[in-house]
């Protein structure tokens, strides 16, 4: 059988032997050392190698067996990994942050135009006071900033006492005034014990903290009474308060400062203009309008989650930065595109009427599925450092809803359209993929 093979270079002659029966292991090896190894293993020491097969010793053979053409192809070959799943675990949290606010509006419907008020504030505010924890949460992610979040909850409930009291009083007169300070303290407090549950995933933790307060507003519908309104508030204010406390009773080394809160505070201002927008899109069209973007929230964080996994993985994939930025532009937009055909197909199902759905404005086929587009292409541009140039989009959409007869079936799908250019711009920056 030797004597069919042509000579290998540099190898003795009986040695092609050997190199014949381990090709396969020395086409995986990563180097010599691997290759003596496999030699020792097959029972081959020094002094056979030098005696039958013309090697200097165990050590000299590995280094020209890994010599010849073909040793170390592992090191050249790409590692496949799988594809990120999407978390649809996720997609839970929109219903979930439904919990506070049907409560709220369901004890707040029960006492009048003031309490009505200082909810609708109080919930506008949640918005970004949520995020601000998100960002506080993710400061420290090894951690629990236990000090800083419940700095940043009970500096949220005040601003909810004082804006709900001014709202009401402003809105509906001024008896209104302590009504709405407990409302507004109220609603800002159990919103932002969401917030914080949320941010930890606690998302059985969450569902008991809100099954008690929100009972409690059913029966207080059903049998409207002061008493009972009171005692649903209380629920809503003890139960989601005392879970939050206990999640962050480890202090965390977060100090309570304005190098702690200021990037964060960037975050909560473009959510404020956010919540803005969205509370002038509710007046021109109703607030049921934006019911399939509340419910669908878990998605849109969902999708956020997922497109970023997608980058990194590209990342570790893509061979030149052109093949990288071309599958990062296909990830965003299809994940974008994917989040407003699930919100028409929605809209659409809501109002269909051999479905018995409720008569929709013939406005919203179009308003929730650009809206859906323009939330997601801003919740991925926030992580990535674009909040002062979101807050002016979103603030220049809010003036635009209530300061003028432009029409949302206009301007949202503008606004979507608009949020592609910066989009684009941040996924030619390398660091996106991170």
């Amino acid at each position: 059988m030797t004597g069919s093979v042509p000579p290998m270079p540099g190898l003795p002659g009986r040695l092609r032997e050997v190199d014949l029966r381990l090709a396969p292991e020395r086409a995986g090896a990563v180097d010599a050392l691997e290759i003596a190894a496999y030699l020792e293993a097959d029972g081959l020491s020094d002094e056979q190698l030098r005696d039958r097969y013309g090697a200097q010793g165990l050590f000299q053979a590995a280094e020209l067996l890994y010599a010849q053409r073909g040793s170390g192809q592992a090191l050249n070959r790409r590692v496949r990994r799988p594809a990120p799943a999407f978390p649809w675990r996720t997609l839970l949290r929109g219903p979930l942050y439904l919990l506070p606010g049907v409560t709220g509006l369901l004890v707040t419907g029960t006492l009048g135009p003031g309490a009505t008020a200082a909810f609708v504030f109080a919930a506008a505010f949640g918005w970004g006071h949520v995020m601000l924890l998100a960002a506080l949460r993710y400061a420290e992610p090894l951690g629990v900033p236990g000090r800083a979040l419940r700095a940043a909850l009970v500096g949220g409930t005040l601003v909810g006492v004082l804006g709900g009291a001014l709202t009401a009083a402003g809105l509906a007169g001024p008896g209104q005034l302590a009504l709405g300070a407990l409302v507004g303290g109220v609603v800002a407090l159990a919103s932002g014990a969401a917030g914080v549950l949320l941010a930890f995933g606690r998302m059985g933790v969450f569902t008991v903290a809100f099954a008690a307060p929100l009972l409690a507003a059913g029966v207080a519908l059903t049998q409207p009474s002061l008493p009972a309104a009171l005692a649903a508030l209380g629920l809503l204010a003890a139960m989601p308060t005392y879970a939050a406390w206990s999640v962050t009773r480890v202090p965390g080394t977060l100090p309570i400062s304005w190098t702690t809160f200021a990037p964060g505070l960037r975050l909560a201002a473009y959510g404020w203009a956010l919540a803005t927008a969205f509370v002038a899109l509710g007046t021109r069209l109703g607030a049921g309008a934006l019911l399939p973007l509340v419910l669908s929230a878990g998605g849109l964080e969902a999708g956020v989650w997922h497109a970023q996994e997608r980058l990194q993985h590209a990342a570790r994939e893509a061979r030149d930065l052109g093949a990288l930025r071309g599958r990062g532009r296909l990830t965003v937009m299809l994940v974008a595109a994917g989040y407003a055909l699930v919100l028409a197909l929605g809209v659409r199902l809501l109002g269909d009427p051999a479905l018995g759905g409720p008569g929709l404005s013939p406005d919203l086929p179009t308003v929730i599925p650009a809206s859906g587009a323009a939330l997601l292409l801003s919740a991925w541009l926030a992580n990535h450092g674009r909040a002062p140039l979101l807050l002016a989009l979103w603030t220049g959409a809010a003036l635009l809803l209530t300061c003028t007869s432009l029409s949302p079936t206009l301007l949202l799908p503008l606004l979507a359209l608009s949020l592609l250019v910066p989009t684009l711009s941040a996924l030619q920056d390398p660091r996106s993929y991170r």
